[in-house]
Protein backbone atom coordinates (compact mmCIF):
# COMPACT_ATOMS: atom_id res chain seq x y z
CA UNK A 1 0.00 0.00 0.00
CA UNK A 2 1.39 3.33 -1.16
CA UNK A 3 2.41 5.44 2.25
CA UNK A 4 0.31 8.30 0.70
CA UNK A 5 -2.47 6.49 0.49
CA UNK A 6 -5.77 8.32 1.66
CA UNK A 7 -8.74 5.72 0.71
CA UNK A 8 -9.93 4.07 -2.21
CA UNK A 9 -12.41 5.24 -5.08
CA UNK A 10 -16.20 4.74 -4.15
CA UNK A 11 -17.51 1.69 -5.91
CA UNK A 12 -21.37 2.24 -5.01
CA UNK A 13 -22.10 4.94 -7.09
CA UNK A 14 -21.02 6.07 -10.34
CA UNK A 15 -17.12 7.66 -11.28
CA UNK A 16 -17.52 9.95 -13.97
CA UNK A 17 -14.72 12.05 -16.00
CA UNK A 18 -16.06 15.00 -13.85
CA UNK A 19 -16.41 14.07 -10.37
CA UNK A 20 -15.70 11.08 -7.88
CA UNK A 21 -15.86 9.96 -4.27
CA UNK A 22 -13.10 8.75 -2.42
CA UNK A 23 -14.04 6.30 0.53
CA UNK A 24 -11.59 6.83 3.37
CA UNK A 25 -8.95 4.77 5.49
CA UNK A 26 -9.39 4.75 9.39
CA UNK A 27 -6.60 6.60 9.82
CA UNK A 28 -7.05 9.03 7.52
CA UNK A 29 -8.60 12.39 6.53
CA UNK A 30 -9.22 14.73 3.48
CA UNK A 31 -10.37 18.40 4.32
CA UNK A 32 -11.36 20.98 1.60
CA UNK A 33 -9.45 21.99 -0.88
CA UNK A 34 -6.74 19.19 -0.98
CA UNK A 35 -5.62 17.65 -3.68
CA UNK A 36 -5.73 14.10 -4.69
CA UNK A 37 -4.11 11.76 -7.34
CA UNK A 38 -5.30 8.28 -8.96
CA UNK A 39 -3.50 6.08 -10.69
CA UNK A 40 -6.20 3.69 -13.41
CA UNK A 41 -4.78 0.76 -15.53
CA UNK A 42 -6.48 1.49 -19.02
CA UNK A 43 -6.56 -0.97 -21.74
CA UNK A 44 -4.81 -0.17 -24.74
CA UNK A 45 -3.45 2.52 -23.12
CA UNK A 46 -1.55 2.09 -20.07
CA UNK A 47 -1.63 4.24 -16.84
CA UNK A 48 -4.02 7.36 -16.49
CA UNK A 49 -3.39 9.46 -13.64
CA UNK A 50 -6.58 11.81 -12.59
CA UNK A 51 -5.95 14.36 -10.35
CA UNK A 52 -8.59 16.23 -8.24
CA UNK A 53 -9.72 19.00 -5.55
CA UNK A 54 -11.87 17.97 -1.98
CA UNK A 55 -15.49 19.91 -2.48
CA UNK A 56 -16.91 17.97 0.68
CA UNK A 57 -16.33 15.58 3.03
CA UNK A 58 -19.30 13.81 4.14
CA UNK A 59 -19.51 11.05 7.28
CA UNK A 60 -22.61 8.48 7.84
CA UNK A 61 -23.07 5.49 9.51
CA UNK A 62 -23.56 2.73 7.02
CA UNK A 63 -26.26 0.79 8.68
CA UNK A 64 -28.75 2.97 9.89
CA UNK A 65 -31.70 3.08 8.72
CA UNK A 66 -33.78 5.83 10.75
CA UNK A 67 -32.78 8.77 12.61
CA UNK A 68 -32.51 7.19 15.84
CA UNK A 69 -30.68 4.58 14.88
CA UNK A 70 -27.84 6.93 15.42
CA UNK A 71 -28.51 6.79 19.00
CA UNK A 72 -28.48 3.12 19.18
CA UNK A 73 -25.43 2.45 17.44
CA UNK A 74 -23.51 5.46 19.26
CA UNK A 75 -24.67 5.29 22.65
CA UNK A 76 -26.16 2.15 23.36
CA UNK A 77 -24.19 -0.47 21.29
CA UNK A 78 -27.47 -2.25 20.47
CA UNK A 79 -27.13 -1.45 16.66
CA UNK A 80 -23.93 -3.01 14.33
CA UNK A 81 -22.78 -0.12 12.29
CA UNK A 82 -19.73 0.97 10.60
CA UNK A 83 -18.62 4.57 10.41
CA UNK A 84 -17.94 5.80 7.16
CA UNK A 85 -15.95 8.60 6.32
CA UNK A 86 -16.23 10.21 2.56
CA UNK A 87 -14.96 12.42 0.23
CA UNK A 88 -16.02 14.42 -3.09
CA UNK A 89 -13.89 15.00 -5.65
CA UNK A 90 -13.95 17.54 -8.40
CA UNK A 91 -11.39 16.51 -11.39
CA UNK A 92 -8.26 18.95 -12.71
CA UNK A 93 -6.49 17.33 -14.78
CA UNK A 94 -6.51 13.55 -16.46
CA UNK A 95 -2.59 12.79 -17.83
CA UNK A 96 -2.22 11.60 -20.69
CA UNK A 97 -5.85 13.51 -21.96
CA UNK A 98 -7.52 10.39 -22.54
CA UNK A 99 -11.00 11.36 -20.78
CA UNK A 100 -11.67 8.09 -18.84
CA UNK A 101 -13.15 7.78 -15.59
CA UNK A 102 -11.15 6.42 -12.57
CA UNK A 103 -11.95 2.79 -11.50
CA UNK A 104 -13.76 1.64 -8.43
CA UNK A 105 -11.71 0.49 -5.73
CA UNK A 106 -8.39 2.39 -6.78
CA UNK A 107 -6.14 4.06 -4.67
CA UNK A 108 -6.40 7.84 -4.01
CA UNK A 109 -3.05 9.17 -2.47
CA UNK A 110 -2.60 12.74 -1.19
CA UNK A 111 -0.91 14.79 -4.15
CA UNK A 112 2.17 16.10 -3.29
CA UNK A 113 5.71 17.11 -5.29
CA UNK A 114 5.41 17.10 -8.15
CA UNK A 115 2.04 15.25 -8.26
CA UNK A 116 0.71 18.47 -6.76
CA UNK A 117 2.27 20.68 -9.66
CA UNK A 118 0.41 18.03 -12.18
CA UNK A 119 -2.59 18.10 -10.48
CA UNK A 120 -2.62 22.39 -10.73
CA UNK A 121 -1.10 22.66 -13.74
CA UNK A 122 2.12 24.26 -13.00
CA UNK A 123 4.15 22.45 -15.04
CA UNK A 124 2.56 23.87 -17.70
CA UNK A 125 2.68 27.21 -16.99
CA UNK A 126 5.76 29.01 -18.80
CA UNK A 127 4.82 31.96 -15.84
CA UNK A 128 3.74 30.98 -12.92
CA UNK A 129 3.21 33.69 -10.29
CA UNK A 130 2.04 32.59 -6.86
CA UNK A 131 -1.57 34.54 -6.10
CA UNK A 132 -2.07 32.34 -2.82
CA UNK A 133 -1.46 29.54 -0.23
CA UNK A 134 -3.31 26.39 -0.69
CA UNK A 135 -4.67 23.98 2.03
CA UNK A 136 -1.52 22.35 2.09
CA UNK A 137 0.74 25.51 2.86
CA UNK A 138 2.26 25.57 -0.52
CA UNK A 139 2.15 28.44 -3.07
CA UNK A 140 -0.68 28.10 -5.88
CA UNK A 141 0.00 30.16 -9.22
CA UNK A 142 -1.60 31.61 -11.68
CA UNK A 143 -0.48 31.70 -15.14
CA UNK A 144 0.63 35.01 -15.66
CA UNK A 145 0.06 35.05 -19.26
CA UNK A 146 -3.54 35.13 -18.75
CA UNK A 147 -3.21 38.39 -17.21
CA UNK A 148 -0.83 40.62 -18.81
CA UNK A 149 -2.58 40.31 -22.02
CA UNK A 150 -0.18 37.45 -23.70
CA UNK A 151 -3.01 35.20 -23.85
CA UNK A 152 -5.81 36.89 -21.55
CA UNK A 153 -5.89 40.25 -19.82
CA UNK A 154 -7.45 41.80 -16.62
CA UNK A 155 -8.53 40.68 -12.99
CA UNK A 156 -12.18 41.29 -11.56
CA UNK A 157 -12.33 40.61 -7.81
CA UNK A 158 -15.75 40.51 -5.99
CA UNK A 159 -16.91 40.20 -2.41
CA UNK A 160 -18.63 42.06 0.51
CA UNK A 161 -17.51 45.46 1.56
CA UNK A 162 -14.56 45.22 4.52
CA UNK A 163 -15.47 41.19 5.07
CA UNK A 164 -14.07 39.90 1.05
CA UNK A 165 -10.52 41.79 2.18
CA UNK A 166 -10.76 42.71 -1.80
CA UNK A 167 -8.40 46.17 -2.06
CA UNK A 168 -6.14 43.40 0.22
CA UNK A 169 -5.50 40.89 -1.98
CA UNK A 170 -5.88 43.04 -5.07
CA UNK A 171 -2.52 44.99 -2.77
CA UNK A 172 -1.24 41.37 -2.45
CA UNK A 173 -0.91 40.62 -6.04
CA UNK A 174 0.33 43.63 -6.62
CA UNK A 175 3.25 43.29 -4.26
CA UNK A 176 3.82 39.76 -5.68
CA UNK A 177 3.88 41.38 -8.98
CA UNK A 178 6.25 43.61 -8.64
CA UNK A 179 8.50 41.62 -6.60
CA UNK A 180 8.60 38.50 -8.97
CA UNK A 181 11.02 40.13 -12.03
CA UNK A 182 11.73 36.74 -13.04
CA UNK A 183 8.58 35.48 -13.49
CA UNK A 184 7.40 39.03 -15.06
CA UNK A 185 9.69 38.80 -17.39
CA UNK A 186 10.95 42.05 -20.14
CA UNK A 187 7.48 44.13 -18.59
CA UNK A 188 8.74 43.84 -15.22
CA UNK A 189 11.60 47.38 -15.32
CA UNK A 190 9.22 49.40 -16.07
CA UNK A 191 5.80 48.00 -14.74
CA UNK A 192 3.54 51.09 -13.59
CA UNK A 193 0.55 50.37 -11.40
CA UNK A 194 -2.09 53.16 -10.87
CA UNK A 195 -4.27 52.74 -7.63
CA UNK A 196 -7.16 54.43 -6.81
CA UNK A 197 -7.82 55.10 -2.89
CA UNK A 198 -11.38 55.56 -3.29
CA UNK A 199 -12.40 54.87 0.97
CA UNK A 200 -10.73 56.11 4.12
CA UNK A 201 -6.71 55.86 3.78
CA UNK A 202 -5.91 52.72 3.79
CA UNK A 203 -3.35 52.80 0.88
CA UNK A 204 -1.59 55.65 2.05
CA UNK A 205 0.70 53.72 4.18
CA UNK A 206 2.31 51.23 2.03
CA UNK A 207 5.15 52.37 2.28
CA UNK A 208 5.42 51.95 5.78
CA UNK A 209 6.24 48.81 7.84
CA UNK A 210 3.30 47.28 9.85
CA UNK A 211 3.61 47.11 13.62
CA UNK A 212 1.20 44.38 14.00
CA UNK A 213 3.00 42.07 11.28
CA UNK A 214 4.73 39.81 13.68
CA UNK A 215 1.80 39.47 16.14
CA UNK A 216 -0.09 37.52 13.18
CA UNK A 217 0.65 33.89 13.49
CA UNK A 218 1.86 32.65 10.52
CA UNK A 219 2.34 35.77 8.37
CA UNK A 220 6.15 35.83 7.63
CA UNK A 221 6.05 31.80 7.41
CA UNK A 222 3.49 32.81 4.65
CA UNK A 223 5.38 35.33 2.72
CA UNK A 224 8.12 33.17 3.12
CA UNK A 225 6.51 30.23 1.45
CA UNK A 226 5.20 32.58 -1.52
CA UNK A 227 9.67 33.37 -2.24
CA UNK A 228 8.42 37.01 -1.49
CA UNK A 229 10.70 39.19 1.79
CA UNK A 230 7.66 41.15 4.07
CA UNK A 231 8.26 44.18 3.58
CA UNK A 232 6.39 47.57 2.44
CA UNK A 233 6.07 48.80 -1.41
CA UNK A 234 9.73 49.70 -2.07
CA UNK A 235 8.93 52.07 -5.08
CA UNK A 236 5.46 53.98 -4.03
CA UNK A 237 4.26 57.73 -4.89
CA UNK A 238 0.98 59.07 -3.02
CA UNK A 239 -0.87 62.25 -4.60
CA UNK A 240 -3.86 64.08 -3.17
CA UNK A 241 -6.13 66.70 -4.36
CA UNK A 242 -5.62 70.33 -2.78
CA UNK A 243 -7.51 71.29 0.05
CA UNK A 244 -10.25 73.66 -0.60
CA UNK A 245 -9.99 77.23 0.45
CA UNK A 246 -5.88 76.53 1.83
CA UNK A 247 -4.82 79.64 0.97
CA UNK A 248 -1.83 80.61 -0.81
CA UNK A 249 -0.10 77.16 0.66
CA UNK A 250 -1.17 74.28 -1.17
CA UNK A 251 -1.53 71.45 0.65
CA UNK A 252 -3.33 67.91 0.22
CA UNK A 253 -6.70 67.21 1.16
CA UNK A 254 -5.74 63.83 3.24
CA UNK A 255 -6.57 63.39 6.87
CA UNK A 256 -3.81 61.55 8.37
CA UNK A 257 -0.74 61.76 6.45
CA UNK A 258 0.64 65.05 4.52
CA UNK A 259 4.50 63.88 4.35
CA UNK A 260 5.45 62.33 1.12
CA UNK A 261 1.89 63.28 -0.04
CA UNK A 262 2.06 65.58 -3.54
CA UNK A 263 -0.98 67.52 -4.40
CA UNK A 264 -2.00 67.39 -8.46
CA UNK A 265 -4.10 69.46 -10.73
CA UNK A 266 -5.27 70.18 -13.52
CA UNK A 267 -4.49 73.41 -15.31
CA UNK A 268 -7.11 75.26 -17.99
CA UNK A 269 -4.94 74.65 -20.81
CA UNK A 270 -4.40 70.84 -19.98
CA UNK A 271 -8.33 70.60 -19.37
CA UNK A 272 -8.67 71.99 -22.20
CA UNK A 273 -6.08 70.28 -24.58
CA UNK A 274 -7.13 66.43 -23.01
CA UNK A 275 -11.12 67.34 -23.40
CA UNK A 276 -11.58 66.77 -19.91
CA UNK A 277 -14.81 68.57 -19.76
CA UNK A 278 -16.04 65.20 -20.90
CA UNK A 279 -15.83 63.70 -18.18
CA UNK A 280 -17.58 66.84 -15.73
CA UNK A 281 -20.53 65.26 -17.57
CA UNK A 282 -20.36 61.44 -16.46
CA UNK A 283 -24.37 61.10 -15.22
CA UNK A 284 -25.42 58.35 -17.26
CA UNK A 285 -28.92 60.67 -17.24
CA UNK A 286 -26.86 62.93 -19.45
CA UNK A 287 -27.11 61.18 -22.43
CA UNK A 288 -30.86 60.72 -23.06
CA UNK A 289 -30.99 64.56 -24.26
CA UNK A 290 -28.49 66.75 -26.49
CA UNK A 291 -26.43 67.66 -23.90
CA UNK A 292 -23.66 65.56 -25.14
CA UNK A 293 -24.01 67.01 -28.78
CA UNK A 294 -23.68 70.79 -27.16
CA UNK A 295 -20.62 69.59 -25.30
CA UNK A 296 -18.65 67.87 -27.97
CA UNK A 297 -19.39 71.21 -29.99
CA UNK A 298 -18.26 73.16 -27.17
CA UNK A 299 -15.08 71.28 -26.54
CA UNK A 300 -14.33 71.56 -30.05
CA UNK A 301 -14.73 75.61 -30.10
CA UNK A 302 -12.35 75.76 -26.83
CA UNK A 303 -9.68 74.21 -28.81
CA UNK A 304 -10.20 76.14 -31.57
CA UNK A 305 -10.07 79.35 -29.77
CA UNK A 306 -8.27 79.25 -26.30
CA UNK A 307 -5.03 80.97 -26.41
CA UNK A 308 -2.23 81.35 -23.60
CA UNK A 309 -2.28 85.00 -21.47
CA UNK A 310 1.22 86.52 -21.05
CA UNK A 311 2.73 85.75 -17.82
CA UNK A 312 0.38 83.18 -16.74
CA UNK A 313 1.51 79.92 -17.39
CA UNK A 314 -1.72 77.40 -17.72
CA UNK A 315 -4.06 80.36 -17.77
CA UNK A 316 -5.98 80.90 -20.90
CA UNK A 317 -8.22 83.30 -22.74
CA UNK A 318 -10.98 82.78 -25.55
CA UNK A 319 -10.72 84.67 -28.36
CA UNK A 320 -13.32 86.35 -30.93
CA UNK A 321 -12.27 84.88 -34.34
CA UNK A 322 -12.97 88.29 -35.85
CA UNK A 323 -10.22 89.40 -34.10
CA UNK A 324 -7.78 86.71 -34.84
CA UNK A 325 -4.26 88.44 -36.55
CA UNK A 326 -3.96 89.06 -39.48
CA UNK A 327 -7.36 87.18 -40.89
CA UNK A 328 -5.73 83.88 -39.92
CA UNK A 329 -7.48 81.63 -36.99
CA UNK A 330 -5.61 81.90 -33.79
CA UNK A 331 -3.29 79.19 -32.93
CA UNK A 332 -2.93 77.20 -29.35
CA UNK A 333 0.59 78.94 -29.50
CA UNK A 334 -0.75 82.54 -29.82
CA UNK A 335 -0.54 84.59 -26.35
CA UNK A 336 -2.47 87.82 -25.56
CA UNK A 337 -2.06 90.41 -22.50
CA UNK A 338 -4.40 89.58 -19.80
CA UNK A 339 -5.79 92.91 -20.21
CA UNK A 340 -7.15 91.77 -24.08
CA UNK A 341 -9.14 89.45 -22.89
CA UNK A 342 -12.55 89.23 -21.75
CA UNK A 343 -12.38 86.78 -19.02
CA UNK A 344 -8.36 85.26 -18.10
CA UNK A 345 -9.48 81.40 -17.65
CA UNK A 346 -7.02 80.54 -14.58
CA UNK A 347 -9.78 77.85 -12.82
CA UNK A 348 -13.21 76.12 -13.64
CA UNK A 349 -15.19 78.76 -11.74
CA UNK A 350 -14.09 81.47 -14.93
CA UNK A 351 -14.06 78.95 -17.40
CA UNK A 352 -17.76 78.72 -16.61
CA UNK A 353 -18.33 82.14 -17.42
CA UNK A 354 -16.27 82.63 -20.21
CA UNK A 355 -18.72 79.97 -21.61
CA UNK A 356 -21.80 81.70 -20.58
CA UNK A 357 -20.50 84.45 -22.96
CA UNK A 358 -20.93 82.78 -26.09
CA UNK A 359 -23.84 80.24 -24.83
CA UNK A 360 -25.99 82.76 -23.08
CA UNK A 361 -28.09 85.85 -25.08
CA UNK A 362 -27.12 89.07 -24.23
CA UNK A 363 -28.34 92.57 -24.42
CA UNK A 364 -31.17 90.90 -26.33
CA UNK A 365 -28.40 89.51 -28.71
CA UNK A 366 -29.07 85.54 -29.61
CA UNK A 367 -26.31 83.33 -28.40
CA UNK A 368 -23.30 82.45 -30.35
CA UNK A 369 -24.50 79.71 -33.07
CA UNK A 370 -21.24 78.27 -33.46
CA UNK A 371 -21.03 77.17 -29.88
CA UNK A 372 -24.70 76.61 -29.25
CA UNK A 373 -24.88 74.53 -32.65
CA UNK A 374 -28.53 76.04 -32.42
CA UNK A 375 -29.81 73.38 -30.06
CA UNK A 376 -32.48 74.12 -28.31
CA UNK A 377 -32.42 76.97 -25.48
CA UNK A 378 -33.54 74.89 -23.03
CA UNK A 379 -30.83 72.54 -23.68
CA UNK A 380 -28.12 74.91 -23.64
CA UNK A 381 -29.60 76.18 -19.78
CA UNK A 382 -29.37 72.48 -18.63
CA UNK A 383 -25.81 72.12 -19.97
CA UNK A 384 -25.13 75.06 -17.97
CA UNK A 385 -26.59 73.94 -15.04
CA UNK A 386 -24.58 70.56 -14.84
CA UNK A 387 -21.56 72.64 -15.47
CA UNK A 388 -22.25 74.84 -12.51
CA UNK A 389 -22.77 71.74 -10.18
CA UNK A 390 -19.39 70.13 -11.48
CA UNK A 391 -17.53 73.74 -11.08
CA UNK A 392 -19.19 73.56 -7.52
CA UNK A 393 -17.75 69.99 -7.04
CA UNK A 394 -14.62 69.73 -8.92
CA UNK A 395 -13.72 73.25 -9.58
CA UNK A 396 -10.30 73.47 -7.27
CA UNK A 397 -9.39 70.54 -9.30
CA UNK A 398 -8.82 73.18 -11.81
CA UNK A 399 -6.09 75.94 -11.39
CA UNK A 400 -3.60 77.67 -13.08
CA UNK A 401 -1.38 78.76 -10.20
CA UNK A 402 1.38 75.54 -11.16
CA UNK A 403 1.59 72.68 -13.15
CA UNK A 404 1.20 69.48 -11.04
CA UNK A 405 0.27 66.81 -13.13
CA UNK A 406 0.70 63.10 -11.62
CA UNK A 407 3.72 61.81 -12.66
CA UNK A 408 3.07 57.85 -13.20
CA UNK A 409 6.83 57.11 -14.08
CA UNK A 410 8.11 58.32 -10.92
CA UNK A 411 7.81 55.00 -9.18
CA UNK A 412 6.37 51.80 -9.87
CA UNK A 413 3.52 51.92 -7.95
CA UNK A 414 1.02 55.55 -8.19
CA UNK A 415 -1.52 56.00 -5.12
CA UNK A 416 -3.76 58.59 -6.04
CA UNK A 417 -6.10 59.67 -3.15
CA UNK A 418 -9.75 60.45 -3.81
CA UNK A 419 -11.70 59.64 -1.06
CA UNK A 420 -11.87 62.94 -0.45
CA UNK A 421 -13.91 63.98 -3.24
CA UNK A 422 -17.43 64.47 -3.83
CA UNK A 423 -18.44 61.60 -6.18
CA UNK A 424 -18.60 63.46 -9.68
CA UNK A 425 -15.11 64.63 -8.87
CA UNK A 426 -14.07 61.06 -8.24
CA UNK A 427 -15.30 60.42 -11.31
CA UNK A 428 -13.58 63.18 -12.78
CA UNK A 429 -10.37 62.60 -11.77
CA UNK A 430 -10.78 58.64 -12.76
CA UNK A 431 -12.06 59.44 -16.32
CA UNK A 432 -9.16 61.79 -17.14
CA UNK A 433 -6.51 59.48 -15.53
CA UNK A 434 -7.19 56.60 -17.81
CA UNK A 435 -7.52 58.70 -20.81
CA UNK A 436 -4.28 59.86 -20.50
CA UNK A 437 -2.84 56.25 -19.33
CA UNK A 438 -4.71 54.34 -22.66
CA UNK A 439 -3.83 57.71 -25.20
CA UNK A 440 -0.28 57.29 -23.81
CA UNK A 441 -0.56 53.43 -24.90
CA UNK A 442 -2.50 54.10 -28.27
CA UNK A 443 -0.02 56.74 -29.38
CA UNK A 444 3.42 54.39 -28.96
CA UNK A 445 1.21 51.21 -29.90
CA UNK A 446 3.49 48.93 -27.35
CA UNK A 447 2.18 46.65 -25.05
CA UNK A 448 5.23 47.41 -22.99
CA UNK A 449 5.96 48.23 -20.53
CA UNK A 450 3.01 47.50 -19.16
CA UNK A 451 0.74 49.63 -17.31
CA UNK A 452 -1.87 48.11 -14.09
CA UNK A 453 -4.94 49.67 -13.04
CA UNK A 454 -6.74 49.34 -9.66
CA UNK A 455 -10.33 50.78 -9.56
CA UNK A 456 -12.66 49.76 -6.35
CA UNK A 457 -15.89 50.24 -6.73
CA UNK A 458 -16.30 49.44 -10.28
CA UNK A 459 -19.94 49.12 -10.76
CA UNK A 460 -19.88 53.25 -10.02
CA UNK A 461 -17.81 53.81 -12.69
CA UNK A 462 -18.72 51.14 -15.10
CA UNK A 463 -22.75 50.09 -14.08
CA UNK A 464 -24.44 47.65 -15.83
CA UNK A 465 -27.21 50.14 -17.14
CA UNK A 466 -26.90 53.53 -18.60
CA UNK A 467 -24.37 55.07 -20.48
CA UNK A 468 -21.72 57.52 -20.10
CA UNK A 469 -17.85 58.48 -21.57
CA UNK A 470 -16.05 56.96 -18.22
CA UNK A 471 -18.22 53.57 -18.60
CA UNK A 472 -17.15 53.27 -22.44
CA UNK A 473 -13.71 54.30 -21.72
CA UNK A 474 -13.83 51.32 -19.22
CA UNK A 475 -15.02 49.02 -21.80
CA UNK A 476 -12.38 49.89 -24.20
CA UNK A 477 -10.17 49.07 -21.82
CA UNK A 478 -11.31 45.97 -21.05
CA UNK A 479 -12.08 44.69 -24.97
CA UNK A 480 -8.75 46.59 -26.09
CA UNK A 481 -6.60 47.08 -22.81
CA UNK A 482 -4.79 43.80 -23.15
CA UNK A 483 -3.29 44.17 -26.37
CA UNK A 484 -1.80 47.43 -25.67
CA UNK A 485 -0.49 46.39 -22.24
CA UNK A 486 -3.27 48.06 -20.31
CA UNK A 487 -4.89 45.68 -17.91
CA UNK A 488 -7.34 46.51 -15.30
CA UNK A 489 -7.63 45.44 -11.78
CA UNK A 490 -11.94 45.90 -10.86
CA UNK A 491 -13.09 45.28 -7.23
CA UNK A 492 -16.74 45.30 -7.03
CA UNK A 493 -18.97 44.39 -3.89
CA UNK A 494 -21.75 42.57 -6.70
CA UNK A 495 -20.69 41.75 -9.91
CA UNK A 496 -24.16 41.81 -11.36
CA UNK A 497 -24.24 45.40 -11.21
CA UNK A 498 -21.05 45.90 -13.17
CA UNK A 499 -20.93 46.15 -16.91
CA UNK A 500 -20.84 42.54 -18.50
CA UNK A 501 -18.57 44.04 -21.42
CA UNK A 502 -15.87 44.73 -18.72
CA UNK A 503 -16.66 41.22 -16.61
CA UNK A 504 -16.67 38.87 -19.41
CA UNK A 505 -13.08 40.35 -20.59
CA UNK A 506 -11.38 39.51 -16.98
CA UNK A 507 -9.48 35.86 -17.60
CA UNK A 508 -8.63 36.01 -13.43
CA UNK A 509 -11.82 36.01 -11.74
CA UNK A 510 -11.29 36.30 -7.45
CA UNK A 511 -14.17 36.27 -5.18
CA UNK A 512 -14.37 36.95 -1.27
CA UNK A 513 -17.32 36.44 1.13
CA UNK A 514 -20.25 36.87 -0.82
CA UNK A 515 -24.11 37.94 -0.19
CA UNK A 516 -26.08 34.71 -0.43
CA UNK A 517 -28.33 36.30 -2.66
CA UNK A 518 -25.14 37.79 -5.07
CA UNK A 519 -23.38 34.44 -4.91
CA UNK A 520 -26.77 32.73 -6.81
CA UNK A 521 -26.21 35.39 -9.92
CA UNK A 522 -25.13 34.14 -13.37
CA UNK A 523 -21.95 36.12 -13.13
CA UNK A 524 -20.62 33.45 -10.49
CA UNK A 525 -21.57 30.52 -12.69
CA UNK A 526 -17.93 29.74 -13.24
CA UNK A 527 -18.35 28.82 -9.43
CA UNK A 528 -18.92 25.18 -8.72
CA UNK A 529 -22.29 24.83 -6.74
CA UNK A 530 -20.31 23.43 -3.27
CA UNK A 531 -17.68 26.46 -3.94
CA UNK A 532 -20.71 28.89 -4.29
CA UNK A 533 -22.47 27.78 -0.68
CA UNK A 534 -18.91 28.43 0.83
CA UNK A 535 -17.96 31.83 -0.72
CA UNK A 536 -21.10 32.72 1.99
CA UNK A 537 -18.98 31.49 4.93
CA UNK A 538 -15.42 32.23 3.84
CA UNK A 539 -13.12 34.58 6.30
CA UNK A 540 -11.14 37.68 5.48
CA UNK A 541 -7.83 36.39 3.69
CA UNK A 542 -9.28 33.39 2.28
CA UNK A 543 -10.62 34.10 -1.91
CA UNK A 544 -12.05 31.87 -4.64
CA UNK A 545 -10.09 32.05 -7.69
CA UNK A 546 -10.62 30.57 -10.99
CA UNK A 547 -8.10 31.20 -14.21
CA UNK A 548 -8.38 29.41 -17.86
CA UNK A 549 -4.89 27.70 -16.72
CA UNK A 550 -7.23 25.49 -14.21
CA UNK A 551 -10.56 24.13 -14.97
CA UNK A 552 -12.01 24.63 -11.54
CA UNK A 553 -11.85 27.03 -9.25
CA UNK A 554 -9.70 27.24 -6.48
CA UNK A 555 -9.44 28.33 -2.57
CA UNK A 556 -6.92 30.34 -1.36
CA UNK A 557 -5.56 32.21 1.61
CA UNK A 558 -2.57 35.03 1.46
CA UNK A 559 -0.85 36.15 4.37
CA UNK A 560 -1.10 39.08 6.64
CA UNK A 561 0.19 42.42 4.94
CA UNK A 562 3.99 43.85 6.34
CA UNK A 563 2.80 46.98 5.37
CA UNK A 564 0.62 49.15 7.44
CA UNK A 565 -3.38 50.00 6.41
CA UNK A 566 -3.93 53.06 8.45
CA UNK A 567 -2.15 55.80 10.94
CA UNK A 568 -2.51 53.18 14.02
CA UNK A 569 -0.80 50.47 12.43
CA UNK A 570 2.47 52.47 11.11
CA UNK A 571 5.57 51.17 13.16
CA UNK A 572 8.09 53.09 14.84
CA UNK A 573 11.41 53.28 14.14
CA UNK A 574 11.99 51.28 16.98
CA UNK A 575 9.54 48.51 16.73
CA UNK A 576 10.10 48.52 12.86
CA UNK A 577 10.01 44.53 12.27
CA UNK A 578 11.61 45.01 9.31
CA UNK A 579 14.43 47.04 10.48
CA UNK A 580 17.98 45.70 9.12
CA UNK A 581 16.19 43.82 5.79
CA UNK A 582 17.73 44.54 2.69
Amino acid sequence: MSHDRVGRVLGSEHTTTAEFRVVLEEEEYLQLDDLIVVRTEVPKVGEIRTYGVITEAEAVYEGAQYESDTHRIAELGIMPAAKVRTARVAVTRVDPEVWVSADPGEEVARATGEERRKALYADEMERPLPIGLGRDGAPVHVDLDFFDGRKGGHMSISGISGVATKTSFALFFLRMLTSTPEVVGSGAANLRVLVFNVKGEDLLWLDRPNRLFDAHEGAREGWSALGVEPAPFPSVRFWAPPRRKSGDVVVPDTGGRFEGVEVFSWTPRAFIDQDLLEFCFTDASDAKNQIPFIRERVQLQLKRWAVGVDGMPGAVALRDPAQAPDGHAWSRNDRIPAAQADVVITDLPSLVRALEIHLEPHDGSEADAAWTARVMPGTVAAFLRRLHAASARLGHLVRSDTDRRIDRGAANVTVVAIQSLHEQAQRFVVGALLRETFQEKEDTGQRLPLSVIVLDELNKYAPREGTGPLKDMLIDIAQRGRSLGVLLVGAQQTASRVAPEVLENAAIRVTGRLDSAEAERAEYGWMLPSTRARARLLKPGTMVVSQPAIPVPLVVTFPFPPWATRKEEVADAGDDPFAGLT
